[in-house]
This record gives C-alpha cells, sequence and structure tokens, in this order.
C-alpha cells in the first residue's frame, strides 16, 4: 500500500497573502502567512494515519519551515506553476514509496486532526476532493496512488479534478464540509481576503494565526474599521 504523505506547498514570502495588501502591511502578511502554516503542519502532524509530510517550495522559507518542523523540503520551479509543481512533488514521493498523498494548502486557520483523519477514512482509493466554499478550488486533494492525475488547481478546480479522475475510468468522490464543527469543517474556508480575516477574528478558540491577529491588533483595527 505504500506509506501516506501529506503535501504543503509555500508561497514565497513577497507574495503570501497579496489579496490582503488594502488592509495589512508587508510584515503583516508575511506574519500571518506563517502562523497560518504553522497551524496546518501541526494538524497534519497530529493526525493519525499521516506518515510523513512533505514541504513544497523554493524560497529559503520553505527549506527553513521544513528543517524546523522536521519534514522532507521539495524543490520546486517556477516555471512550472502551482499545479505544475504538486505534479512533480507527487512523482518524487511515489518513487520514494508513498502509496497516498493528500495536497492541502497552508491557509486553513481552523483545520484540526479529525479533518484529516475523516478525510483519509472517506478516501478509500482513487481521487477524492474537498472543495472550497468559495469558489470551488481545491482545498485538499487526496491521490492514492499519487500522480493518476495531472493537477489543475485554482479555481472551480474541485470540479475538474473530479472530471479529469472519471475520464480515466477511476474512482473519484467530491467530500463536502459541513457546518462548523462537521465533517471535514476545518477544509472549509481557506483565509485570501478581507472578510476572511474578519472572520477569523471571530473564531474563538482558534490557533497561531486567530493569536496573532488578536495580539498585533489586526482584528482590533479591522473591528474599528467596520
Amino acid at each position: 500500500m505504500g506509506s501516506t504523505w501529506a503535501l504543503l506547498p509555500i508561497k514565497a514570502p513577497a507574495r503570501a497573502k497579496s489579496r490582503l495588501a488594502g488592509a495589512l502591511d508587508e510584515g503583516e502578511r508575511i506574519a500571518l502567512a506563517d502562523q497560518l502554516r504553522r497551524d496546518v503542519i501541526a494538524a497534519l502532524q497530529a493526525a493519525a494515519g499521516i506518515d510523513a509530510l512533505a514541504i513544497l517550495g523554493s524560497a529559503a522559507t520553505a527549506r527553513e519551515l521544513a528543517r524546523s518542523s522536521g519534514a522532507r523540503w521539495l524543490d520546486d520551479d517556477p516555471a512550472l506553476g502551482l499545479s505544475g509543481n504538486i505534479d512533480a512533488g507527487m512523482a518524487v514521493l511515489a518513487r520514494e514509496g508513498a502509496g497516498t498523498v493528500i495536497v492541502v494548502p497552508a491557509d486553513l486557520p481552523l483545520l484540526a486532526p479529525a479533518d484529516v483523519e475523516a478525510l483519509l477514512e472517506a478516501h478509500g482509493e482513487g481521487l477524492s476532493v474537498v472543495p472550497a466554499t468559495r469558489d470551488g478550488g481545491t482545498n485538499a486533494l487526496a491521490m492514492t496512488p499519487p500522480g493518476i492525475i495531472a493537477c489543475c488547481f485554482g479555481e472551480d478546480s474541485a470540479r475538474l479534478h473530479l472530471e479529469r479522475a472519471r475520464q480515466h475510468g477511476l474512482a473519484a468522490r467530491l467530500l463536502r464540509p459541513a457546518a462548523a464543527g462537521g465533517f471535514l469543517a476545518g477544509f472549509a474556508r481557506d483565509l485570501d481576503t478581507v472578510d476572511d480575516v474578519r472572520w477569523l477574528c471571530t473564531q474563538p478558540g482558534a490557533g497561531h494565526a486567530r493569536r496573532y491577529l488578536e495580539e498585533s491588533g489586526i482584528c482590533a483595527r479591522l473591528r474599528a474599521d467596520d
């Protein structure tokens, strides 16, 4: 069956959370992205069924994050784009014995180990996709074996991933996240817009990213702007 890996793509700091530029300065965006990554890594590494974690990115930030978290670092090639680099990363892990790879974005502030475990239990084989609530993007992608289709991340990619799998006659399933606290709820909402930041400021008990927003004064600043 092979091992089960989580694959986490990491953007360069200068590109981190660029859509928040109207409300957060560059230093705040970089710090927020770092705290989001740490929350996701903690959830992945605590989840039963995940054997190892690989961090994908060419920036020094990605290499250092891999080193400090005990993860495997995979270099990327800017010319390939996100999907091409994920395909390449999956190929590396498959050659080294991975039987399943789950790809998770680094900006899911409420992701919990239980969400990852529920995804693995529902997955089985072939391809499983968890869509983003806002734009139909892919907030989790599980493949057994890895690399059975080429990835196509972006808007509406959950549907496109399913279509590609079915065109190849593969088992494929859409796993819709439930409301807060329900099935796969931690995969439902990533953090891209200022409204997402405002939402996270209302989530008690969230992790490092929520704590950073409060302690830095960003939550208070956004509340004052409303």
